[in-house]
């Protein structure tokens, strides 16, 4: 029923007892009335029922939507901590700076990362809309050598208080290209990049690719590091809202669900092993463009 009716009804019954009601004495000993003050008293216990598990549903839906743009609040401060990190420490290079060669480098990365915090934003809004609303995959051709060369590039600057730590792009150039939306894939690689750097302070970071996979459909790109690793315990949570690992309280897990889903959206798969303290590797599977040409 509609909540208007509902609450008209609602009304209606509460004047009609009290017009049975006024009878007093008369009401209590005609049994014509009676009948009719129960009658009206159990329906009114019904809709007022009706009615207010309608408006815990209503609540319910309001305390999901709140925690929903709790979390889709805390995915924009881990998605722009990063490039401002990398602008910070390229204003601190260009300081201690001479070269005009040097100091322009510094000044165009500065301007790559002001550039993906813009597209970020962008892409942030994007999420907010329904998904009536929300744009489809832009897919292309991508090649994934060239796309994990450009997101390395970005995060060296991460490295350079780390000096026992190599990220390396083993991704053949000669991979079949993957059907991609470009922006969502850089951001998917670099929040893997960047959690992977955040906890392995010596080693390597490594990208690598095969097109084996899923009856060659697939390509399947690894992300290893040698870094703290986690525990096997936490592995099936990691792509949730939820702190995956206790001994690293500033690891959200929020970045992780935001990776889930771009590529659940391409129809894709993506799985983590890991042990403790033996480092981590991260699968992702994506579909070749040669798949569903």
């Amino acid at each position: 029923m509609d909540t208007d009716l509902r609450l008209k009804k609602i009304r209606s019954l509460e004047n009609q007892i009290q017009e049975i009601g006024r009878g007093g004495q008369v009401a209590a000993a005609d049994p014509v009335l009676q009948r009719a003050l129960n009658e009206a008293l159990i329906v009114l216990a019904q809709e007022r029922a009706m009615e207010l598990e309608r408006v815990n549903r209503l609540n319910e839906a309001n305390v999901r939507a709140l925690e929903f743009h709790r979390k889709r609040m805390a995915v924009t401060v881990h998605d722009l901590k990063a490039p401002i990190t990398i602008s910070l420490l390229n204003l601190e290079l260009m300081a201690m700076e001479d070269n005009p060669d040097q100091i322009s480098f510094y000044v165009c990365g500065m301007r790559r990362e002001l550039e993906f915090m813009l597209e970020t934003i962008g892409s942030l809004l994007e999420l907010e809309r329904s998904d009536v609303e929300r744009a489809p995959l832009r897919l292309e051709p991508l090649s994934m050598h060239s796309l994990i060369g450009s997101v390395i590039e970005r995060m060296s600057v991460l490295i350079l208080d780390k000096p026992g730590l190599q990220l390396i792009n083993n991704v053949p150039e000669k991979l079949p290209p993957v059907l991609g939306d470009h922006h969502k894939l850089i951001r998917v690689f670099n929040n893997l990049f960047a959690n992977a750097i955040k906890y392995t302070e010596k080693g390597q970071i490594k990208a690598s690719a095969t097109a084996n996979s899923k009856n060659k459909k697939h390509a399947r790109i690894t992300l290893s590091d040698t870094g703290s690793g986690i525990d096997k315990e936490h592995l099936a949570s990691m792509f949730t809202y939820y702190q995956a690992d206790s001994t690293q309280p500033d690891s959200t897990g929020i970045g992780l669900a935001y990776v889930k889903q771009v590529v659940d959206a391409h129809e894709g798969d993506i799985w983590i092993e890991s042990t403790r303290g033996k480092g981590t590797k991260v699968f992702i599977e994506l579909p070749l463009n040669s798949a569903v040409s």
